[in-house]
């Protein structure tokens, strides 16, 4: 199975045009269409993610990938490292991405929240990486806080893709409302994201019980309570400090 994704880019470099976080967004959605779970199922699973990332074509150019899950990482001052997206002159045609074994071991929420990072790279940055001719594209995520960058770099781009892929906008919106109104949460009209017409967490409701809900909504979707707080700040479905 090829993973087929299509997005606005250059046609002489296959560089990314100024993606809107909108045009972010639905890349992820093409992505996680492409993932097999049960429909039922929010969350996505790394095995599932790193299986269908393994044979990938965007916009028409293909990518072989090689996945490591298990190692340890490291930068070239020797400093640990989260993740790792990488290219080798000497093997035209493949990418290597890898997960930090040891620091993800027992937070399965952050090796599937850094693998679907490293993919964001794979498929904004590498194709026209692979173009330049006999040069090495590397990207690295240094640390969890990392995972957290917002803006128009090639960071913050894999982030928003990491988020949306992960935790969509519509389905997260829908699970926030059905815990919200199951703790006697007050909602409010605001300007959002998520699903269409609907209302948003109001500011003010106490603290534990946002805490219960965000909790919850992090099963729901299989990434940590800061992931999804992140996300909810981001998609405009709660007011006030998150």
């Amino acid at each position: 199975m090829t993973l087929t994704i299509d997005y606005a880019c250059r046609p002489e470099s296959g560089a990314p045009r100024s993606l809107t976080v909108a045009a972010i967004r639905a890349v992820a959605g093409q992505v996680r269409q492409q993932i097999p779970r049960e429909p039922s199922e929010l969350a996505l699973s790394l095995p599932a993610l790193l299986e269908v990332s393994r044979d990938v074509a965007v916009n028409g150019r293909r990518l072989l990938v090689s996945w490591d899950i298990a190692g340890a990482l490291q930068d070239e001052m020797g400093r640990p490292v989260l993740g790792l997206c990488d290219t080798d002159p000497d093997e035209p045609g493949w990418a290597f991405l890898a997960v930090n074994g040891p620091m993800t071991a027992h937070r399965p929420d952050l090796a599937l929240s850094t693998a679907a990072h490293e993919l964001g790279h794979l498929l904004f940055d590498v194709p026209a990486a692979l173009d330049d001719g006999p040069r090495r594209y590397r990207a690295v995520a240094s640390s969890p806080q990392a995972l957290d960058r917002v803006g128009r770099g090639a960071e913050g781009r894999a982030n928003e893709f990491m988020g949306a892929l992960l935790a969509p906008p519509v389905p997260l919106h829908t699970r926030l409302l059905a815990h919200a109104r199951g703790e006697g949460l007050r909602l409010a009209r605001g300007p959002h994201q998520g699903r269409s017409g609907s209302p948003v967490l109001a500011s003010g409701n106490p603290p534990d019980a946002v805490a219960g809900v965000m909790a919850a909504l992090a099963g729901d979707f299989g990434v940590s309570e800061r992931f999804i707080a992140v996300r909810l700040a981001r998609y405009g479905l709660i007011q006030g400090e998150v």
